[in-house]
């Protein structure tokens, strides 16, 4: 979650609460009708859930705040990275003096990690919110949350300074309690733990760019080239996140799910369907953070579902702000999940929390002149390390297409 998402979270809650006196000030002296009570019940709902988004958007960014000050301890031990002193300022890393440097052939690469500094300004409300020093991590990571829902929608999220494996516990059978007889003997049920390693897959792009553009200081060739690297590697992540197959690259979301159920044909998924996974899922598991992940053409399948008067059976949420829900969940709808045709995984009920997505180290950007010397361009490499997996078998389950 980024300052913009908090800022906007700050916006709707304030909006909420003037919706909430004006009702009170047009309902003065006299009972709520039914229509006024269900808005009333709806608009605290709203704030409650604002103030959990605003609280957990402040814990990241004192984190981040955290991070930083541990960096600069860390610094202080030595020349122990390649950010020259030239390429700071008030002791903050400048990444558009870094570019031009890049440019200028000073330094050949850097490492990009989340951005240090993170203020909230003074003001009106109007004119107040956040200000960030962005960095090249914060722009490409926007891009690649852009790009996949699934990123967004409450998946554990690890982020660590090196690429060495990481091994995290998965349970694949719980603990089962049973009746017991007077003096009778009391039955073992062990859980049953595997485990899962994540570990660093590389992914990378190559952008190039004149060299007059890397050096004409009035253009903010870092935010340009940022996008064009962001959106590269947002995607390529995205699709593994989402649908990785687990060999030779990442274990996405679909793939790491046990299958609930399966559907009548290739090409279908009908309500019998949707209740067969919803009600296979232990209720352990059935709570806020369970979602549907969806390709959009398995929400076109669905959102076409009709009763027998032809009236369509999912009616979306038209509240601004507010996920689609289908039977109490949210619908998360994600590009990269696989359409719906045999064999494939077009529709999860996911506990979300249950699949971890790894991310090693910051944005590596390394720049040469070489690569394509013969027509004057300056070449920049994005690097970015990822991996992903689920951790709990139990909560993650999917309906198959037969």
């Amino acid at each position: 979650m980024n300052p913009q998402d908090i800022q906007k979270a700050f916006e709707d809650r304030q909006n909420a609460v003037h919706q909430l006196r004006d009702l009170a000030d047009e309902t003065r002296g006299s009972e709520l009708t039914a229509e006024q009570q269900a808005t009333f019940d709806a608009q605290n709902d709203a704030i409650d859930r604002l103030d959990e988004t605003i609280k957990t958007g402040l814990r990241s960014l004192k984190r981040d705040q955290d991070a930083a000050v541990a960096l600069d301890e860390f610094r202080s031990y030595g020349d122990l990275t390649i950010v020259p002193d030239s390429a700071k300022v008030d002791g903050k890393v400048d990444e558009d003096e870094m570019f031009r440097q890049l440019a200028n052939g000073e330094i050949r690469s850097y490492e990009s990690f989340a951005s240090e500094n993170r203020d909230l300004t003074k003001g009106t409300d109007s004119a107040g919110g956040y200000t960030v020093a962005t960095t090249m991590y914060d722009r490409i990571v926007q891009k690649l949350e852009d790009s996949s829902a699934i990123l967004n929608s409450g998946v554990t999220i690890l982020r660590t300074d090196r690429g060495e494996d990481i091994t995290v516990p998965k349970t694949t059978t719980t603990t089962a309690a049973a009746l017991v007889a007077e003096a009778a003997a009391v039955a073992e049920s062990d859980p049953v733990f595997n485990s899962v390693t994540l570990g660093a897959y590389k992914y990378g792009v190559l952008v190039q760019a004149s060299s007059e553009l890397m050096k004409d200081s009035s253009f903010n060739i870092s935010n340009f080239l940022a996008d064009q690297g962001g959106v590269a590697l947002g995607k390529a992540i995205a699709a593994d996140i989402a649908a990785g197959s687990g060999s030779s690259r990442p274990k996405g979301l679909m793939n790491a799910t046990t299958s609930f159920g399966t559907s009548a044909s290739a090409t279908t998924i009908t309500a019998a369907n949707i209740l067969e996974v919803l009600y296979t899922m232990p209720q352990q598991y059935k709570n806020a953070d369970t979602k549907w992940f969806a390709s959009p053409g398995a929400e076109r399948l669905i959102r076409s579902l009709q009763d027998s008067t032809n009236q369509y059976i999912w009616q979306p949420g038209m509240q601004a702000g507010i996920p689609d829900q289908l039977f109490g969940h949210d619908f998360i709808t994600d590009g990269f999940i696989d359409a719906p045709t045999s064999g494939k995984k077009a529709l999860g009920f996911c506990h979300a929390p249950s699949f971890f997505v790894r991310f090693a180290g910051g944005v590596n950007v390394e720049s040469s002149t070489d690569y394509a010397f013969a027509n004057d361009l300056v070449t920049l490499r994005f690097l970015m390390r990822m991996d992903c997996n689920g951790i709990d078998d139990n909560g993650l389950g999917r309906l198959t297409q037969a």
